[in-house]
This record gives structure tokens, C-alpha cells and sequence, in this order.
């Protein structure tokens, strides 16, 4: 019992669902400065969570063939047989209904909306269209990726005004260098299974290269958040200081002799980079 519940609560993905309802978290924080609504912010929570693990559930689901030539995924509960694909399939369709109606009728239809973008860019044009087919996978996927702060944020605003843009860019900047660094940690598995990630196809260096002006955009969508007064002094300080340290990392990737271990200590700093900016914002809408 206790390992069936284990697979079940692998194939949402708990850590990348942990790291995103931080971001939906601070994006409401953004939006409110603290002047919660409760009940609105607890269906929000319970919502988008049922979303996001729609879209993990069905991502699991399309890819279950190729996860088997893959090390780091091959032992998934999918691949591996220990759950039967359909009941997983008509779980996730639930999960995906129950989210985004509990989003449209005690939150508002904006939020709906965001969460229906993130499952159908993630599932249908992601993982179903491109990450077989095409090296731009990493970086028309970030749609998706960059909508959980725009939920928590428009849960409260119910408008996509500069705010929300302005947190969908930080996230949509943020997701091809971070990922690009695991592919070149895993292009050996990407090649076995067939994915045409960049790393697999244009190679390591022209990844290295690309990564660059993701990490570059993120300075000036970092003082417009703080000269639009959406932050304050500290965010940019630490955001900047952050962003600095990561675009140095990635350019040093550029002159590395060890892929391995600069791809690693990327993809981790991009993390750090990432939660502490989110921290940043919780914090200081509290003190503003």
C-alpha cells in the first residue's frame, strides 16, 4: 500500500509541484501585499495544485514509452508497470476538470483560463507535439512553466496587467537555461530516447552559447519590476546579485574542461537563483 502510494505521488512530480506553488504563492503576494482573502486563496491553492498535477500526470503518461531508455526515468511507476496507464490517464483528466472548475467558479475565470494554458501548452504542444520533434520544445514548453505565478498572481488582481506579464517573463527566461543545463547533464539519455533536445542536436557549446541571453534578459525584466514599483530595493539587490553570479557561471561554462560537473552546479545555482528571488518578493510585500 504505502508503495502504491509512493507512485502515485510520483507521476505529479511533487518536487517541481512544490517549487511551483512557491511561485504561485509569491505571485498572489504580489499581487495582494498581503491583504489575503482567504477563502479565494485557499481554492486557488487547491486548484491550480489539481492542474499542475493534470499536467505532470499526462506529461508521465505520453512519454511512459520513452522513459524506459532513459536511466534517470526508467524505473518511473509508468515505464516500470506498476501502475496501469489508463486509470493514471482518467486520474489525470479528473485532476485537470476538478482544478480548473474549482479555479473558474471560487476564483475567477482568468485564473481558469492560465491553468487550461498551462495543461494544454504542457501536455498537447510540450510533451504530445514538440519535445519528440523539435529542439524548440525547451522554450515554447516555458509557457506552461510560467503560469503558476500568473495564476496566484491574477487570483487576486482578476487582470493581466504589467504585474502578471512581468512574472510570466521572469519564468519564461528562467526555464531554458535551467533545463538546458540538465540536458547537457543527460544528452547521453535524451539521445537513447530519442529526444531532439538542443544539447542532443546542436551540441554542448551552441547550448552553452544560447543559454547566455536567457540569463541576460532576466536583469532588465528585474529592475522593471522594481522601477514599476511591483518590488522594492531588496529584490533588486538580491535578484541582480543572483543573476550576476548565474550569467558568470554560464559564461565559465564556455571555458570548462568538466561538462558534467558546470552543467550540475548551473542547473542547482538556477534553482537557488529562482527560489530565493520568490522568497524575496513573500518577504518584502510582507514588510512593504
Amino acid at each position: 500500500m504505502a508503495s502504491a502510494w509512493k507512485d502515485w505521488i510520483s507521476v505529479i512530480k511533487p518536487r517541481i509541484m512544490t517549487s511551483n506553488l512557491f511561485g504561485v504563492f509569491a505571485g498572489y503576494c504580489l499581487a495582494s501585499r498581503w491583504n489575503f482573502e482567504f477563502a479565494g486563496l485557499f481554492f486557488m491553492l487547491v486548484g491550480t495544485t489539481l492542474t499542475m498535477a493534470a499536467a505532470s500526470i499526462g506529461n508521465n503518461y505520453l512519454d511512459r514509452f520513452r522513459d524506459v531508455h532513459m536511466e534517470r526515468t526508467r524505473n518511473r511507476p509508468l515505464p516500470g508497470g506498476r501502475l496501469n496507464p489508463r486509470i493514471v490517464l482518467a486520474v489525470g483528466i479528473a485532476a485537470g476538470l476538478a482544478g480548473l472548475a474549482l479555479l473558474y467558479v471560487y476564483v475567477n475565470s482568468l485564473s481558469m483560463v492560465l491553468g487550461f494554458v498551462g495543461i494544454f501548452v504542457y501536455v498537447v504542444i510540450y510533451t504530445a507535439w514538440l519535445k519528440p520533434t523539435s529542439t524548440w520544445s525547451t522554450s515554447v514548453g516555458g509557457i506552461s512553466g510560467a503560469m503558476p505565478p500568473m495564476i496566484g498572481y491574477c487570483s487576486f488582481s482578476n487582470e493581466l496587467n504589467l504585474g502578471a506579464w512581468l512574472l510570466f517573463l521572469v519564468m519564461f527566461l528562467w526555464q531554458p537555461p535551467h533545463f538546458w543545463a540538465l540536458g547537457i547533464l543527460k544528452k547521453d539519455e535524451y539521445r537513447a530516447a530519442g529526444y531532439p533536445l538542443l544539447p542532443v542536436v546542436k551540441g554542448v557549446r551552441r547550448t552553452k552559447w544560447q543559454m547566455l541571453p536567457y540569463v541576460a534578459a532576466l536583469f532588465p525584466v528585474t529592475y522593471w519590476l522594481y522601477a514599476d514599483d511591483w518590488v522594492g530595493i531588496g529584490y533588486l539587490i538580491i535578484s541582480t546579485v543572483l543573476l550576476g553570479i548565474w550569467f558568470l557561471k554560464c559564461l565559465s561554462g564556455l571555458f570548462t574542461k568538466d561538462d558534467r560537473e558546470w552543467a550540475k552546479a548551473s542547473f542547482k545555482f538556477s534553482l537557488y537563483y529562482l527560489t530565493l528571488s520568490f522568497l524575496t518578493i513573500i518577504v518584502e510585500t510582507a514588510l512593504r
